[in-house]
């Protein structure tokens, strides 16, 4: 375990291993990306993760910053986008060939009328600029415009959702037929029973880590988008939660 996890901080004070998982402490990132004159659309997608970004949509004043969960380690390069009750041994990952290694899972928190959301969750892959965004694709999967009246989207039915590269499905899969691993997973480690639970982490399990996170308003069905730099290499993977429109 100490090997897979290297470079991870140990566990946080306030949460002790139970069924041999536990939350992260975040540590250092390994990609940032300072504010930039964004070119491509929507600018959204890379403002949100700004520090003080305002947005007036509809009545609405929404402030935005940027929330730092840690590095996942990508060992395959192939990332999957679920939530843990839809999750299966047949789970595929995006097409897309993503950049190996260990990189920053940010969430871009929206604050309005009293209220905090997990507006976006990305995975930064390069301090590259956007060029431009698609829509990831699932195998089976034709591409759509950007601004499409259809998507593609992943269900979720737990108020969460996770990153993970692809070899983790299945281990995590037999990880959570365990009832207490899937309580301490879903429940305890958002802190769920506290007047501020967390609205996201790093989770490390056998054989590795996973990002987990609320998604914006709870259910839903949410797309993601890959984000291209000048050479057309990835370097964004990024969930829209539908809590701002664009």
């Amino acid at each position: 375990m100490a090997a897979l996890l290297s470079g991870c901080s140990t566990p946080t004070a306030s949460t002790s291993p139970v069924a041999t998982g536990y939350v992260l402490s975040p540590g250092r990132a390994t990609v940032s990306r300072q504010p930039y004159a964004v070119q491509a659309e929507p600018a959204l997608f890379e403002t949100s993760f700004f520090p003080d970004t305002q947005i007036s949509q509809d009545s609405l004043q929404f402030t935005l910053h940027a929330r730092f969960l840690g590095n996942l380690p990508v060992p395959s390069g192939r990332i999957v986008a679920a939530d843990p009750v839809s999750l299966h041994s047949q789970t595929q990952p995006f097409t897309t060939l993503f950049p190996r290694g260990r990189f920053p899972v940010e969430l871009a928190m929206a604050r309005f009328n009293g209220d905090e959301r997990v507006a976006f969750a990305r995975i930064l892959f390069s301090e590259a600029p956007v060029v431009s965004w698609e829509p990831a694709l699932l195998p089976g999967q034709k591409p759509l415009p950007l601004r499409s009246e259809e998507y593609y989207g992943y269900p979720v039915d737990a108020g969460m959702a996770l990153f993970m590269d692809a070899a983790n499905v299945e281990p995590l899969n037999r990880y959570l037929a365990d009832r207490a691993a899937s309580d301490n997973l879903m429940v305890t480690s958002f802190r769920l029973d506290t007047e501020s639970p967390s609205p996201g982490f790093l989770y490390a399990m056998p054989p590795d880590t996973v990002a987990a996170f609320s998604t914006g308003f709870g259910d839903g069905s949410y797309a993601t988008y890959v984000g291209l730099d000048a050479q057309r290499r990835p370097c964004r993977l990024l969930t829209d939660f539908q809590v701002i429109s664009w």
